[in-house]
């Protein structure tokens, strides 16, 4: 009988002890959950984002973006929009990358907003004022007026809108070392001490460009060339990015050009005008044309402005220089 009592009190005790062990591990283990499950803060996916309209709010890293205009910033960075206006789409050095982005209309002529809501965009970008409150009522749109900025200024500024900082700056690093090749190029051709001008013919009038379209930022701001003083004061100095003049003040803006950049629109009637304006007293009387250094620069190719496009305008004029004057 004793020996039955010692048995069911040494049970008891085994009972006892795997009880406490048993609230020891437990316990132990609700210590570790907390910490096991504890939750990351979320990764913002939209944020403000100031622009010439005021502040929009923007998705982190966009996905399905229309573009009017600045579609060459966004394919230099790898990002190609879903839709795009048509103005760019039909340049030379766009062709390649634009194949695949859908037309949405000319902002000029009118947009097709049908086409951009089936897109399901979720930013749209444009330069055309009047467009924006229309396309703000479809999705997030950023409005940055045309020629706000340069081409290293325009992929900054998309590197940040598209979450594409370290591509943006690589980018960039990229085209100082073509531009800084391209330099030591056109210095074995043009002297320090010339001067080079652009000219555009049009169908009803010309045009003196500075150093932001047609060339000019190519010319004057990469490639360092130096444009003759009436042009310097009357346009660059001026901020303008081109400067409409008569035929007959030819003489006064460039008899000081030892180059002359020539582009032409052909279309109605340009072509014909161009070849008589190019037969005038006037026209041959420039020391540019008498020596044989009138450089045509084709429409298509030097009259998109857009970071892709003049890196690749870069590898063009470098071969235009090293051509001779027609």
């Amino acid at each position: 009988m004793v020996f039955m009592w010692r048995k069911r009190g040494l049970f008891a005790i085994a009972m006892l002890i795997a009880l406490l062990l048993a609230a020891c591990s437990n316990q132990g283990k609700e210590d570790i959950a907390p910490t096991a499950v504890k939750e990351q803060p979320a990764k913002p996916v939209v944020r403000e984002f100031e622009h010439a309209k005021g502040k929009s709010t923007i998705p982190v890293q966009p996905k399905r973006i229309v573009a009017i205009q600045y579609t060459g910033a966004m394919l230099a960075l790898g990002v190609k929009p879903v839709g795009a206006d048509k103005e760019w789409s039909a340049y030379p050095l766009l062709e390649k990358e634009w194949t695949g982005i859908e037309h949405v209309g000319d902002p000029w002529t009118g947009l097709n907003l049908e086409k951009i809501v089936q897109l399901n965009p979720d930013l749209i970008v444009t330069h055309v004022e009047n467009t924006y409150e229309p396309l703000s009522k479809i999705a997030p749109t950023i409005f940055i007026p045309w020629l706000k900025y340069d081409v290293r200024q325009q992929i900054t500024v998309f590197g940040d809108i598209l979450g594409k900082q370290a591509e943006a700056k690589a980018w960039l690093e990229d085209f100082d070392a073509k531009a800084e090749s391209a330099r030591k190029k056109a210095a074995g051709i043009v002297k320090p001490n010339e001067t080079a001008a652009i000219v555009n013919i049009r169908p009803k009038n010309q045009f003196i460009y500075g150093d932001s379209a047609m060339g000019g930022y190519v010319m004057y701001q990469v490639l360092k060339l130096t444009p003759p003083l009436p042009i310097k004061q009357k346009v660059l100095d001026a901020k303008l990015a081109q400067l409409e003049f008569s035929w007959e003040a030819v003489p006064d803006m460039l008899a000081t050009a030892d180059l002359i950049f020539l582009s032409v629109l052909e279309t109605d009637g340009g072509a014909a005008r161009a070849k008589e304006l190019q037969e005038s007293a006037i026209w041959k009387s420039l020391p540019a044309v008498k020596n044989n250094r009138v450089y045509h620069l084709d429409w298509n190719t030097y009259f998109t402005t857009d970071p892709l496009s003049t890196k690749k305008q870069l590898d063009a004029f470098v071969a235009l220089l090293q051509s001779s004057g027609k």
